[in-house]
C-alpha cells in the first residue's frame, strides 16, 4: 500500500489537497498538527500533517491478510488427521488454534482501523457526530457517515452545520428510506395493510389515528378487521371505535373465516388489519398469526414498535415478526423517545422502510408520514418543514 503525506496551514486544507490527489474515495489513516520553524529561525509556526492511501489499496491489504487465514485454515481442515500420529495431530490442533487466532485478529485490526482512527476533526462535524451518537444512531454508522463526511465534503463545507446536516440526512434518504403510503386498490379489490407488533407497542392506536386523522387514510372509505380475539377488551375497544367512527368492523377467529370477512368489506377502498400483540416467548401465538396473515394476503404489512425502547430489544422484535412478512415499519410515542435516532438503525437492520411515526394519545394532529428530513429537527436539532403540527420530543432528566 502506498501512502502520502500532505501538508498545509490547516487542518481543512489538507484534507482539500488529499480529495484533490487521491479523489472522494481516499481513507485518512494519520492526522497531526506540528509545529515548525520559519526562516532564519524567526519563531515557528503550526502546520497540519494528513497521511492518506487510496481506499482500495487499504482495502486490499487487509483482505489479502484475512484470505490467506481463511485459505490456510481450509487446508488445514481438509487434511487427513486420521494418517498422523497423536503426536501431529497434537501440533496441528495447535496450529490451527492458531490460524484462527491470526483471523480474529486480522478482523479486530480492521474494525479498529475503520471505526477508531478518525483524525482530528473540524468542529461542526464533531458536533455533528456527537449529535448522531446521542440521537441513537448507531455508533459503526454514525462514524461511517463522519468518514465519508470528512472527505467529500470541501473545506467551507465541513464548516457549516447546514452543509453538514444537508450530506447526513441524504445518506440517510437511502439507508432508512421512506415508504411511498400510496395505497391504492387493484382490480377492484380493497388495499389491506395489517398492524403487527408487542403487546403494547401501539397497534391498534396506530391503526385509529390512520383511520381518522387527515394525514392518514381517513379521506378513504375503510372497512377494519380484527384478529385481536384473545382479548375480551380488545375487541370492546375495537368495537367501540368502529361504532364512533361509522366504520365497518369484522371480528375474524379464524383463517377459515377470512374469506365471509373479505366479501362483507369488499365495497371499502382499504381494509385495515388489527392483531394480536406476540410476547417473546408466545411461539404459537406467532405461527397462528402467521396462518391468518397468509389467509388475508395483505398488501402491507407493517411492524409497529415502540420508540422508548431500546435499539437492541427493537432488533430483537423485528427478527421475530420477520417470519409475518413484515414490508414496513411504523413508529409510536417518539414524543417519549430519547433516541430518536434509533429509527434509523432498525430501518438499516430490516431493510423496511419506514412509513407512520405517531406521538401521544389523540387520534388528530399527532401522526405523519417519516421523511428523512424529520431527523433534521429530531437528530441535528434543526427546523424542518416537514415536522411542522408534530408534538416535538422532550428532554428529560433520567432518576434513579
Amino acid at each position: 500500500m502506498q501512502t502520502r503525506t500532505f501538508t498545509a496551514r490547516s487542518f481543512a486544507e489538507a484534507l482539500a489537497k488529499v480529495k484533490a490527489d487521491l479523489g472522494d474515495g481516499a481513507v485518512i489513516l494519520k492526522s497531526e498538527k506540528r509545529a515548525t520553524q520559519s526562516a532564519f529561525g524567526l519563531g515557528s509556526r503550526e502546520i497540519y500533517e494528513v497521511t492518506a492511501a487510496l481506499s482500495t489499496e487499504v482495502k486490499a491489504d487487509l483482505a489479502s491478510g484475512t484470505e490467506f487465514a481463511n485459505e490456510l485454515s481450509v487446508k488445514l481442515r481438509d487434511e487427513n488427521t486420521e494418517r498422523r500420529s497423536p503426536g501431529q495431530n497434537y501440533e496441528m490442533s495447535l496450529l490451527r488454534s492458531e490460524v484462527a487466532a491470526l483471523r480474529d485478529q486480522l478482523g479486530g485490526i480492521a474494525k479498529h482501523f475503520k471505526y477508531n482512527n478518525l483524525p482530528a476533526m473540524p468542529e461542526q462535524l464533531s458536533k455533528s457526530l456527537t449529535q448522531m451518537a446521542e440521537a441513537g444512531i448507531e455508533q459503526e454508522l454514525a462514524t461511517d457517515l463522519t468518514a465519508e463526511a470528512l472527505v467529500q465534503l470541501g473545506p467551507n463545507e465541513l464548516n457549516s452545520p447546514e452543509q453538514i446536516t444537508q450530506f447526513v440526512i441524504g445518506k440517510f434518504a437511502k439507508i432508512a428510506p421512506p415508504a411511498v403510503n400510496r395505497p391504492v386498490a387493484r382490480s377492484g379489490k380493497p388495499y389491506k395493510i395489517a398492524f403487527v407488533g408487542s403487546p403494547g407497542a401501539g397497534k391498534t392506536s396506530t391503526l385509529q389515528k390512520l383511520a381518522t386523522d387527515p394525514k392518514g387514510y381517513s379521506k378513504q372509505k375503510i372497512g377494519l378487521i380484527s384478529l385481536d380475539t384473545h382479548r375480551l377488551a380488545a375487541i370492546e375497544q375495537i368495537r367501540t371505535f368502529a361504532r364512533v367512527s361509522g366504520l365497518p368492523l369484522e371480528i375474524v377467529y379464524s383463517p377459515k373465516d377470512v374469506s365471509t370477512a373479505l366479501a362483507k368489506l369488499a365495497g371499502c377502498h382499504l381494509i385495515m388489519i388489527d392483531t394480536a400483540g406476540c410476547a417473546p416467548n408466545e411461539t404459537q401465538r406467532l405461527d397462528d398469526l402467521t396462518h391468518m396473515l397468509e389467509a388475508l394476503q395483505p398488501d402491507e404489512t407493517h411492524l409497529v414498535l415502540n420508540a422508548t425502547a431500546r435499539s437492541l430489544e427493537q432488533s430483537a422484535v423485528a427478527r421475530r415478526f420477520q417470519q409475518v412478512g413484515i414490508t414496513h415499519l411504523s413508529l409510536t410515542r417518539l414524543d417519549e423517545s430519547e433516541q430518536p435516532g434509533a429509527l434509523v438503525t432498525i430501518s438499516n437492520l430490516t431493510k423496511k422502510p419506514l412509513a407512520w411515526l405517531a406521538s401521544g394519545q389523540n387520534f388528530v394532529g399527532q401522526l405523519e408520514r417519516y421523511r428523512p428530513d424529520w431527523l433534521r429537527t429530531h437528530v441535528f436539532h434543526e427546523t424542518s418543514r416537514s415536522t411542522a403540527g408534530f408534538v416535538p420530543l422532550k428532554k428529560t432528566t433520567a432518576h434513579a
